[in-house]
């Protein structure tokens, strides 16, 4: 394999030729035969920690986590998968949106391999051990524009998730290649199409976690396991159905490594990344990545010495939050490791063990909640799962609503719009609107009650466009045509009524507004009838 600049200067070129050849290393220290990277799309920490997941659990035990890793921004899917494989991010691979085709980039790569993409952990491997086999199977269709794939010696492409996996165990078993890629798309058909705290996700990741673990049994009694390297890991998180913004839940993700010399049970704190992914399983095979990387090696999962932080996974608290026509609402609680405690608050406060509820049985609930759960072992608490429950009561709701009809890119000027039909609800949101599914705008108007003086925060969670105003004045600006996004604004206001107006559109592709108060008294949390007069 060649590598080219991205100038036209031959001077410049052969610079950079030498620069690579002279990084390259030989494969006297390489540690594994064998390499696994299997990347599941929109594999989020969250998603991790509350899905039941006993075999990647156990690997965990018997192997290294980063739990708390991140992507890159944006947390969408091209960037992300570039850089788990060439060991960099956007400024230095190039890929900086989904949009991104090879005939149409703003800017270009740094280094490059001939057909003009950056060169990825495959490339490493083919130039420095040429004897090598490499495996690309994947679901994702546009996941081979983005690598040099010229010299892979299996791919395979499928729509059938469960297919494509069969085929990526059994061509390992019969090539036994030196790193076999299995990039698994389903689980973020899932988290787009029911929201990344369902059950449809959850139990994605549970199906795909059964798989792991047939493979992972299979290579054990092969006696594979002892010279090969697996590591698992997402190419983002998400929050409700989609990704791309700024949130942790977007953000983390986490990096499961199992097999050969990997220590034990280690939990580790430092910060990890994407990009420190490809460089770590290079590692392993004991060539160098190009010195325009900067992913570095997690070395601490090879240490013996490493000590390991602690770690506890969040409760699932079940149904997901939302809005509920009439109570009585039942809740359960759950965590995914069988030694593990779980304490609850009904009022907004973070539990603990001397200031919170055991928990024991499923909670009724007949009113509005702010549940907050966390999970309790060896004297560790984990981050604290906090859900909000909107309980109805059958009366009509404080917000009045007129919902129109129109191919918007940004938010309309209502008053020149015919309204195609109004109505009340409890919320700033779709659940008590009827609507079609793309093409329209809502202005919603209430009348906010402060108890007391003070600095607010004013949140908006919108896909697509939404601006929040108070007293005639915008506070919050998410105007335009966007995918699940979330804008904030802090404002000073006096005891007594406000008017409040919410107006929000949707273009195409999924639909979502939800506006958040955080102030004094207040903790963080949807507006609902009880702030409304």
């Amino acid at each position: 394999m060649k590598f080219k600049g991205v100038s036209c200067s031959v001077v410049l070129l052969l610079v950079l030729f030498i620069s690579i050849s002279c990084n390259e290393s030989t494969t006297s220290d390489r540690k594994v035969k064998h390499t696994i990277l299997i990347g599941l799309d929109a594999f989020g920490a969250r998603g991790f920690q509350k899905a039941s997941t006993p075999y990647m659990n156990k690997m965990t035990a018997n192997g290294a986590i980063a739990p708390f890793a991140r992507c890159l921004l944006p947390t969408n899917s091209s960037p992300n998968w570039t850089a788990m494989l060439t060991g960099v991010g956007p400024l230095q691979h190039g890929v900086y949106d989904n949009d991104w085709e090879r005939d149409k980039q703003i800017w270009p790569p740094v280094i490059a391999t001939e057909e003009g993409v950056y060169p990825s952990l495959i490339n490493w491997i083919k130039d420095q051990i040429p004897s090598s086999k490499v495996h690309f199977f994947y679901e994702w269709g546009g996941l081979a524009r983005l690598f040099d794939l010229s010299e892979v010696d299996k791919i395979y492409r499928g729509e059938k998730v469960d297919v494509i996996f069969e085929k990526a165990v059994d061509a390992f078993f019969e090539d036994q290649p030196d790193f076999l890629f299995l990039n698994i798309d389903e689980i973020d058909h899932q988290g787009h199409a029911k929201g990344h705290d369902s059950e449809e996700y959850f139990n994605a990741i549970s199906h795909f976690d059964s798989l792991i673990g047939d493979f992972v049994q299979r290579l054990e009694a092969a006696g594979l396991m002892d010279e090969t390297l697996i590591i698992i890991t997402g190419d983002h998180g998400g929050i409700n159905t989609s990704h791309g913004g700024t949130t942790l839940n977007e953000i983390e993700i986490p990096i499961i490594m199992y097999g050969a010399g990997v220590n034990k049970g280690l939990v580790i704190s430092k910060p990890c990344y994407i990009y420190d992914v490809p460089v770590t399983l290079a590692y392993a095979l004991g060539i160098t990545p190009p010195k325009a990387g900067i992913g570095r090696p997690i070395l601490e999962a090879f240490n013996p010495n490493s000590i390991s932080a602690p770690y506890v996974p969040m409760p699932l608290i079940s149904p997901t939050q939302g809005f509920f026509a009439t109570p009585p609402l039942t809740v359960e609680i759950t965590v995914d490791d069988s030694d593990a405690e779980i304490f609850y608050s009904l009022d907004g406060s973070t539990p603990s063990k001397e200031a919170g509820k055991a928990y024991s049985a499923p909670i009724q609930l007949k009113e509005s909640t702010l549940l907050t759960s966390v999970t309790y072992k060896n004297g560790i608490y984990s981050r604290p799962e906090i859900n909000q429950y909107r309980i109805g009561n059958g009366e009509n709701g404080k917000i009045s609503w007129d919902y129109y009809e129109g191919n918007f890119s940004q938010i309309p000027d209502f008053k020149s719009l015919n309204i195609v039909k109004s109505g009340s609800s409890k919320e700033f949101s779709l659940k008590e609107i009827p609507h079609r599914s793309d093409h329209f705008a809502v202005k919603f108007e209430a009348t906010l009650q402060i108890k007391e003086s003070g600095k607010y925060t004013f949140f908006s969670q919108s896909d697509d466009g939404s601006k929040v105003l108070l007293n005639g004045e915008v506070v919050v600006d998410n105007d335009g045509s966007h995918s699940s996004q979330l804008k904030k604004n802090q404002v000073n206001l006096s005891k007594g009524n406000h008017p409040i107006e919410v107006w929000y559109f949707e273009d195409t592709q999924g639909q979502e507004i939800q506006i958040q108060i955080d102030g004094p008294g207040v903790p963080k949390q949807i507006l609902t009838d009880k702030f409304f007069r």
